[in-house]
């Protein structure tokens, strides 16, 4: 859909429409800045999508083995799809703090840490019932 980008086309096609007016325009630079501009982007919701993705992915990856590939294959898929939303679609996000993405770097030895202790619980459990 991001591809498609049909109301960015639509609004290039107007300023398209008002460029071939030539002196007859009048639209201003400020009119024609933003009418090229894409959406506002939420960078922080966008941060917080993939974190809560790859917490998703290593708590149901004892049960579901795959997770941790499909894990890597959906983030490279994200970061394509983000990088071309901001390129292409939408207007340059605001500047916001470190906050969130260092919460969530500092926080992923914990999740590891439960992870290690959670798949060891799971496989013993397996274990023990066939034995």
């Amino acid at each position: 859909m991001y591809y498609l980008n049909i109301p960015g086309r639509l609004k290039q096609r107007k300023a398209r429409k008002e460029e071939e007016k030539g002196d007859e325009c009048q639209m201003t630079q400020r009119e024609a800045n933003t009418l090229c501009e894409g959406a506002p982007i939420d960078v922080s919701n966008n941060i917080s999508k993939v974190f809560a993705f790859i917490m998703t992915c290593v708590f149901y990856s004892p049960i579901v083995p795959l997770g941790i590939p499909i894990c890597g294959v959906g983030l490279i898929l994200i970061y394509y799809s983000y990088k071309y939303m901001l390129l292409r679609v939408h207007k340059m996000p605001e500047m916001f703090g470190d906050l969130m993405a260092t919460f969530f770097a500092s926080f992923m030895p914990f999740i590891l840490l439960t992870w290690c202790i959670a798949y060891v619980i799971f496989v013993s459990e397996i274990n023990n019932t066939y034995a």
